[in-house]
């Protein structure tokens, strides 16, 4: 049995450029790997092309609807493989939510899948067919990324502990962008400056206040939190917190950063008094998962991956 820690992401700034004849659209955005993750343990089976899927934790699907499931079923398909695999998903990371829970649910299934079959090439192009934030999962920490999703460059982030405030909106990623195509864009977003200017980030060190010089500004925001009861509340309270805050992806979730945990637990306490759903936790800035693909097994800093004796447990069944 493998397990495997799913991390979610924040976005440390998010820019939406033009649209792309393929309908996705271009980005530019800082991804920090967080502490918040879920669980995946898989083992494989002698049942070929058989995969069964058990959820915990938080509502997730079961079944194909889940892209864990679809993961690996893109990678037996792809690989040929002699195998089925049993896989036990326990959810911690808030769905949707924009901190890229089930991209990195199906990141995870693709590294142990390739662990446990030796099949290491091409998993850069699977994970893109599954979505534009899986390939981002892949990689050893933080990282600037552009194109769709596919464009990955290794950014140093300053370390930083985090409050998240699930806002309680329900928004569809693919409504908010054909919301964002009607739009005329705002100049008054999160903050001044220029959109996920990440120059300089080398020094990854917080100054003045600040995790600098990370701009935290998000395109979404501005038209959400002016439709979105819920999260035009949730950024008003952040906002009461520290300048430090943003939304991540297309929400609901926001986020606060502080330079301690102490001043994230008294943000927490603080927001836990009006809120339901406020999570803490911490930046990743290391998972050493490209020196897996790269030495085809476990390195030294491989977060959360552990392999141990098969088990037995599955719930849906399906035959791909």
């Amino acid at each position: 049995m493998i397990t495997l820690k799913a991390p979610a992401k924040i976005n440390l700034g998010l820019s939406i450029l033009d649209s792309r004849p393929d309908g996705y659209h271009n980005i530019r955005s800082l991804f920090c790997p967080i502490s918040l993750a879920d669980t995946l343990r898989l083992s494989p089976t002698a049942n070929k092309g058989l995969i069964r899927l058990e959820c915990s934790g938080m509502r997730s699907p079961e079944g194909p609807e889940n892209i864990a499931f679809r993961a690996a079923a893109l990678f037996l398909e792809a690989t040929g493989a002699d195998m089925g695999v049993d896989i036990s998903l326990h959810k911690a990371i808030p769905s949707p939510g924009g901190l890229g829970g089930g991209s990195s649910d199906a990141a995870a299934v693709l590294l142990a899948m390739a662990f446990l079959t030796g099949e290491w090439a091409g998993l850069d192009e699977l994970a893109l067919q599954l979505g534009s934030d899986v390939p981002f999962f892949l990689e050893d920490g933080p990282a600037l990324v552009e194109g769709r999703g596919e464009i990955l460059t290794p950014a140093a982030v300053p370390g930083f502990h985090a409050v998240l405030l699930d806002s309680g909106e329900a928004v569809a990623t693919p409504w908010a962008y054909r919301l964002l195509d009607l739009e005329p864009r705002s100049s008054a977003l999160t903050n001044t400056g220029v959109s996920c200017d990440v120059s300089g980030l080398i020094t990854a060190k917080w100054h003045e206040g600040k995790p600098y010089p990370t701009n935290l500004r998000n395109d979404f925001l501005p038209f959400l939190s002016s439709r979105l009861p819920g999260i035009g509340k949730a950024a008003e309270a952040l906002s009461g917190l520290t300048d430090n805050w943003g939304l991540s992806g297309s929400g609901p979730v926001l986020y606060a950063l502080f330079r301690t945990a102490r001043e994230t637990e008294t943000a927490a306490k603080v927001l836990g008094e009006s809120f339901t759903r406020v999570y803490t936790a911490e930046s990743l800035l290391t998972l050493g998962r490209r020196q897996m693909v790269k030495t085809q097994g476990f390195g030294p800093c491989i977060w959360g991956f552990e392999s141990s004796r098969p088990s037995q447990s599955s719930v849906h069944r399906e035959r791909i």
